[in-house]
């Protein structure tokens, strides 16, 4: 077909441009502001052709960060895309080194082998019995968590380095019992995270009736003791050592939120989306077995072994864990979500958190009181020392449709929402006062089903409260971890 004589005018104009075109060694030197210049990038995503800052995309080389991004004006708990670099974001796991670890009391560790926790990644023998540290899930390197809204749209991204123009929380080196639940070592009261079937670590209520029987608690993590008893055990193994906290649970709800991309825990854990991402939840995991058929068992004690989930290693998905009758029949199928090494993160057992505390308001909302160290002294009922947050709804709470994750207290401030909207966890809040402390349980135990999660909340529970159905993880960080986020500005 004949070229028109405009067509012939352009084609020859493009010709003449191409034998006319410098070569970068011939174009202008330019001047060292680089605030103002502009070059062109190739996005992946989209796959078109964008400008883009310069200073932007120095940054955005040296300092990756990687995230995701909700709809805030959908209910919906999945993310609806992801934000910033891909690549990290597919190998994040890796690179913040998430996975099982044993850590001694002075917060030196050693990464445990990605497929076996039983050995070093050198082949040497590794012991979860304490003889060798705390078998502890962690991460291996400091990191940086930010979130912030535009228009309708919720950022929450991750970085080893600040991530520029947002306010900034800094994560230390850390780690949480990998079984999810702690020990207690009977003689010394000291809260350990060993996998030990010595009567010295008898687990729940240490009810030695059971010894030897198909509902031996030996093995088991610890329960029935009040936040303050754990806390006090906690802290026996040295400085930066804690009980469950509320800094804990936001690492764990933020990783799994950007990694996973959901906030509702108990979904389905699917196959890894087109950009090779990892999508869904864990299931019920361990949450829908009766209070009767529970209690029946062994008074509402923990139902699981503490190696439960560890042939998993650093894996993720699911272990089934057949729970027995006297006669050796199945009882109930315990489903233990594994999260690249940590076990049994929502449900199960109720988990106390010994850096925040409740206080019921006239109008039966609730305070939220947080410690600003870790290193403070606390008397666990009081609010000295203790800096004041959010505040929760009104009796009797409900499903969490919006949450503070400001100074990481993970708080519910709006209810509204449903087991499978918004946050798809539960808060509780049916005590009915309007002045006092309450305690902050975290997680939800084996009975309540569709409601726990890693953000199910309650403050049903006075502060001296302790049960057989009640634990705590350890925690422990290697250096401070403030709640105070920094804004680092766009140099």
């Amino acid at each position: 077909m004949a070229l028109t004589a405009q067509q012939e005018a352009d084609l020859l104009s493009m010709l003449d441009a191409y034998k006319n075109g410098e070569q970068i060694d011939d174009l202008p030197a330019a001047s060292m502001d680089a605030t103002d210049k502009k070059i062109e990038v190739f996005d992946t995503k989209s796959g078109a052709s964008q400008c883009m800052d310069l200073t932007a995309a120095v940054d955005m080389a040296n300092a990756p960060w990687c995230g995701r991004v909700w709809r805030t004006d959908l209910a919906t708990p999945t993310a609806a895309t992801y934000c910033g670099s891909l690549e990290m974001l597919k190998n994040f796991k890796d690179i913040l080194e998430l996975g099982g670890y044993l850590v001694k009391n002075d917060h030196s560790r050693r990464k445990l082998d990605p497929t076996n926790h039983y050995r070093f990644a050198n082949g040497e023998t590794a012991k979860l019995d304490g003889s060798m540290g705390h078998y502890q899930w962690g991460w291996g390197k400091p990191f940086y968590f930010a979130r912030w809204t535009q228009g309708n749209l919720e950022y929450e991204a991750v970085s080893l380095y600040p991530i520029k123009g947002q306010y900034n929380y800094r994560i230390p080196v850390g780690s949480i019992c990998a079984t999810g639940l702690a020990a207690l070592d009977r003689t010394t009261d000291t809260l350990v995270s060993y996998i030990n079937d010595d009567v010295r670590y008898r687990g729940g209520n240490n009810n030695a009736n059971y010894d030897g029987k198909y509902n031996s608690l030996l093995g088991h993590c610890a329960t029935n003791r009040t936040t303050a008893q754990f806390a006090a055990a906690a802290h026996k193994n040295g400085t930066g050592w804690l009980a469950g906290t509320m800094r804990g649970a936001a690492v764990v709800k933020i990783l799994i939120e950007i990694i996973m991309g959901t906030r509702n825990v108990q979904a389905a854990l699917n196959n890894k989306d087109a950009n090779g991402l990892y999508q869904g939840g864990f299931g019920t995991g361990v949450t829908n077995w009766d209070w009767t058929s529970w209690s029946n068992h062994n008074g509402n004690n923990p139902i699981l072994h503490m190696s439960a989930g560890v042939d998993m290693a650093d894996g993720l998905g699911v272990k089934e864990i057949p729970v027995v009758k006297a006669d050796g029949t199945t009882a109930f199928t315990a489903k233990v979500p594994v999260f690249f090494g940590l076990k049994n993160f929502f449900g199960y057992i109720w988990r106390v958190s010994e850096d925040e505390l409740a206080e019921a308001n006239a109008d039966k909302t609730m305070k939220h009181w947080v410690t600003p160290s870790i290193y403070g002294t606390y008397t666990y009922g009081s609010t000295a020392g203790m800096v004041l947050k959010s505040t929760a709804p009104t009796y009797p709470g409900g499903w969490i449709k919006r949450m503070s994750y400001d100074g990481l207290e993970m708080w519910p401030t709006e209810v509204g929402g449903s087991e499978s909207t918004y946050q798809c966890d539960h808060y509780w809040n049916g005590s009915n006062i309007v002045s006092g402390f309450r305690a902050v349980f975290r997680g939800a135990p084996t009975n309540d089903g569709g409601p726990a999660g890693c953000g199910a909340v309650t403050v049903n529970y006075a502060v001296t409260y302790a049960r057989a159905n009640l634990g705590s993880p350890l925690c422990e960080f290697a250096e401070e971890f403030p709640l105070v986020p920094e804004y680092y500005a766009v140099v």
